[in-house]
């Protein structure tokens, strides 16, 4: 019982204790850098020039006329190495990002960088570069205790108490130099179905520079972005979005004659079989699709591979981009939005997206796979004609002006999609949509001379664009007092939760929450059967699909509870084993949605409406996060309603 209340503790304040017996022979530099960690001294760091980085650049590349691609670029990198301690880096795609933290493990006196890799298409490729750069590095698995000047971890074993024990022993040695975090904005776009990118988050507990890249980062996601990932006033450097060699087009086909997807083939074999634009030794054509199905469908009428969330494993996926690129005669890959960061193929030509895109940040991404080697590149959206604007119930919200996102996801997306929707109507130049979305306000532009005109304008304007307000807004945080807080937080949810349930064991919850005599247990309730019945219904409909009702891992099967506090869930299998607090949470939820306001109620503390009780149920089992653990949306809905009701 110490120890596991040592643990917790040593959790919950984010510590590593480590215990070293002592070692004879050891060296007095040794001596001297282990009291020089134990008085917080950390060695100091001299900040490089621009000339003397600029130096390093053209000897790592082995090419004396070598040069920054932007001053952008050239500001990141030398702020990077002025160790400054939070960097947030917004460059364009091709705008070579991967710069940022390759070369710093180049230059002397170097210590480690670990870079946090957060997709497998964009593993892959991270790789073949750092080879070709002949960079030491190596990839973290669990039991890893190597070191080298480039880690590469995925964003699913960063939160691992072993990486985390991993890197603090760097901190401590003083060998850890930064944590890199490449396409960063997935920390808020793929929150809500990645919980590894929320996990991930915890590394901010750690002593060390914090470098986070990304090609597209709105800044009315700034606020949001920095709050997920414990920021505090971080130095951002924001360069203009715009891809120059790209033409931009939407088209409308009529689908009459056949589906939107045999409409896609078509177009895509004419451009490569009758255009002309292409050469047909190295380049490529990537169609973007909104699901798994449609790229299976789309890949077979073209006759090639498609790439997807369920191609397989990291290494069955990475055979399917290698033999893409590496083929002479199999021009197109069909793809959803796993392949929309990251991926590095500089001749992809054409990049279609066939109907809506996602969101306009996924958009951009995805177009901008295409002409990373500079030269002329086409970005089309293949649109059925009878397209419109989705139509919505709440009014129009001003991307620009930035909330607080912690509990409203619903509302980044609405603005997401009307940005993506401003874009898609074309009544306004494609670069304007753009700009205006993802960029800063003196970079709002539309297609300048320098500029391949895309199919609104037609021509270059020889004017800049008047610019617009925008409203930014900084939050305010430090790193590991904000997890401290948000810990903080989480036990206080679940200690008021664990009271507000020993305040109604041995009533009916779900007569109360019905507004009629609760003063009996559930057990003799008469509609408990109904409860019962509802709940073998929901069970055996995921049986029959091949899944569990409940989220696995997240509640104990009995009582609904949370696994971390229920003792039967923990001793499962134990006869001895009860629930404490059971018959509270099932009847509750029930009573709720039977209630006469309940319909009222849970659109305005969820913001969902149910068809029929089934679906109801089907979302009570759907995973969640409840007192900073996995958990169920049934337990959310308990702790909010015994406040309530």
């Amino acid at each position: 019982m110490g120890l596991q209340a040592s643990t917790l503790w040593q959790d919950f304040w984010g510590v590593e204790t480590v215990l070293k017996r002592r070692k004879r022979g050891r060296t007095e530099q040794e001596s001297r850098l282990t009291k020089r960690v134990a008085k917080g001294i950390y060695r100091p760091r001299k900040p490089w020039s621009s000339e003397a980085l600029l130096g390093g650049l053209k000897k790592m590349y082995g090419n004396k006329e070598a040069g920054w691609k932007s001053r952008e670029q050239e500001k990141a990198l030398t702020t990077i190495m002025s160790w400054t301690e939070q960097v947030v880096a917004i460059l364009p795609t091709g705008a070579g990002k991967s710069l940022l933290f390759m070369l710093p493990c180049t230059l002397p006196d170097a210590g480690v960088t670990i870079l946090i890799v957060p997709l497998v298409s964009l593993h892959g490729d991270m790789l073949r570069r750092v080879r070709e750069m002949k960079i030491d590095h190596l990839e973290w698995q669990p039991g890893e205790s190597r070191e080298a000047a480039l880690i590469l971890v995925s964003a699913e074993a960063v939160s691992s108490k072993d990486f985390m024990k991993y890197a603090r022993k760097l901190v401590a040695e003083q060998k850890l130099d930064r944590i890199v975090v490449d396409e960063c904005h997935l920390t808020v776009v793929a929150a809500e179905y990645r919980p590894s990118i929320i996990e991930l988050t915890a590394i901010r507990s750690l002593r060390t520079q914090f470098v986070y890249l990304t090609a597209t980062l709105p800044p009315s996601m700034r606020a949001e972005f920095e709050e997920r990932n414990y920021l505090y006033q971080p130095t951002v450097i924001r360069a203009p979005s715009n891809r120059p060699n790209i033409f931009y087009m939407v088209r409308k086909v009529d689908a009459r004659a056949g589906s939107l997807l045999k409409q896609a083939a078509a177009e895509a074999k004419e451009a490569w079989t009758d255009s002309g634009f292409f050469d047909h030794t190295y380049d490529k054509i990537i169609l973007y699709v909104r699901t798994c199905k449609d790229a299976d469908d789309l890949a077979e009428l073209l006759g090639c591979s498609s790439y997807t969330a369920e191609s397989g494993t990291p290494v069955e996926k990475k055979q399917i981009l290698d033999r893409w690129t590496q083929a002479y005669n199999t021009p197109y890959i069909v793809a959803t939005t796993a392949l929309a960061e990251g991926f590095d193929y500089p001749h992809v030509r054409l990049v279609m997206n066939v109907d809506e895109p996602e969101s306009l940040v996924i958009f951009a991404q995805e177009s901008g796979r295409a002409g990373r080697d500079g030269k002329r590149a086409y970005s089309m959206v293949l649109l059925p004609a009878t397209w419109e604007p989705q139509a919505t119930d709440n009014p129009p919200v001003d991307p620009h002006k930035v909330a607080n996102y912690r509990d409203d996801l619903t509302l980044q997306k609405r603005r997401d999609k009307q940005a993506a929707h401003q874009y898609l109507q074309g009544k306004q130049c494609y670069r304007t949509s753009l700009s205006d979305y993802l960029d800063a306000v003196q970079d709002r532009r539309w297609c300048m001379p320098e500029d391949v005109p895309c199919d609104v304008c037609r021509m270059a304007h020889q004017d800049v664009i008047d610019p617009v307000e925008k409203v930014e807004q900084d939050t305010a945080h430090i790193g590991l007092q904000l997890i401290q807080q948000e810990r903080l937080r989480a036990h206080t949810e679940l200690a008021q939760y664990r009271l507000d349930l020993a305040s109604v064991k041995a009533t009916c919850l779900f007569c109360r929450a019905v507004r009629q005599d609760w003063d009996h247990e559930f057990s003799v309730c008469p509609r408990r059967f109904e409860v019962f019945e509802q709940r073998k219904k929901a069970r055996q409909r995921h049986e029959q699909r091949g899944r569990k009702w409940l989220q696995p891992y997240a509640s104990c099967f009995w009582c609904l509870n949370p696994q971390s506090m229920c003792q039967r869930a923990e001793l499962a299998g134990k006869s001895t084993s009860v629930c404490e607090y059971k018959d509270i949470v099932l009847p509750l939820c029930y009573g709720v949605f039977e209630s006469v306001e309940g319909v009222d109620w849970l659109q305005e503390q969820f913001g969902r409406s149910f068809v029929d009780t089934e679906a109801f149920f089907d979302w009570l089992g759907e995973g969640s996060r409840f007192g900073g653990d996995d958990s169920i949306q049934a337990v959310r809905l308990a702790a909010l309603a015994l406040r309530s009701i």
